[in-house]
């Protein structure tokens, strides 16, 4: 198991590929991710690097290129504030790092850091209502984004659903669950598994979501109001900034649209 010492050092050899010059080197904690806060000359001008250690399917070197490629689209293309990736001297979103230590290769992103604060807490009505903004904001770009071939992310189809019921039925071999409460489990499975199959694919009902926006997936950034930030928050008189922040960990609470997928 790797310390906090041996990631530090993957860090900086990954900001080495970089236009970046780290003056100071902060690790924020360890999720899916092992995260650290890059501080430059600029004080205004701060990074966030991830080492992506998380052993999901889902975390391939492929994923992980076509999750920074919407955060490109979102930060070109709308008015969101998004944690938008920086690409290496290579000009490649990813970049992969091999270390003495053992023959693990490591992927790492850096993304520009977004400033704000989790709420830890149940928003607000107020707040609900600029959340439910930047959804839609999310939605409507990707319903008429041009997807960029070689995007690939999990796909939510009855597939993914019987599959998640079968990884189920292993806490009834545990006796985790019991067999009366996975029938009742199944049946429902059946039922939403009806209504997908009704569904045709089309763009108003069938494309990339983001599936996990919780408290922890975003931030609050008390901002001057500007025409820009009214129209994501719709709340003038908090003056919050609704803004999106990658996926990691305390203390900043880091997540982001890691968790969208494309249908």
């Amino acid at each position: 198991m790797l310390s906090e010492e041996d990631y530090t050092k993957v860090a900086k050899e990954a900001l080495i590929q970089y236009p970046i010059i780290c003056e100071k080197l902060v690790y924020l904690g360890e999720s899916d991710n092992i995260t650290f806060r890059v501080h430059t000359k600029e004080d205004i001008r701060k990074f966030l690097v991830k080492i992506h250690i998380s052993t999901s399917s889902n975390n391939s070197k492929e994923n992980i290129e076509s999750e920074l490629m919407w955060l490109e689209a979102l930060d070109g293309e709308t008015d969101l504030v998004v944690p938008n990736p920086v690409r290496n001297l290579e000009g490649d979103l990813v970049t992969v790092i091999s270390t003495d230590h053992n023959d693990n290769k490591f992927i790492v992103t850096v993304h520009r850091w977004v400033n704000g604060k989790v709420l830890n807490r149940e928003p607000t009505s107020n707040e609900t209502a600029s959340l439910a903004l930047l959804m839609a904001s999310l939605h409507k770009h990707s319903m008429q984004w041009d997807v960029p071939d070689g995007f690939n992310r999990p796909i939510y189809n009855t597939d993914h659903l019987y599959s998640s019921l079968n990884q189920l039925k292993q806490l009834v071999n545990l006796e985790l669950m019991s067999s009366e409460a996975f029938v009742y489990v199944g049946e429902s499975v059946h039922k939403i598994a009806k209504v997908i199959q009704s569904h045709k694919r089309e763009q108003s009902n069938w494309g990339i979501i983001h599936s996990d926006l919780h408290e922890s997936n975003y931030v609050f950034y008390e901002a001057r109001y500007t025409w820009e930030n009214i129209d994501i928050t719709g709340d003038m008189k908090s003056g919050e900034h609704v803004r999106l922040v990658p996926h990691a960990s305390p203390p900043m609470g880091t997540r982001s649209i890691h968790d969208s997928v494309l249908g």
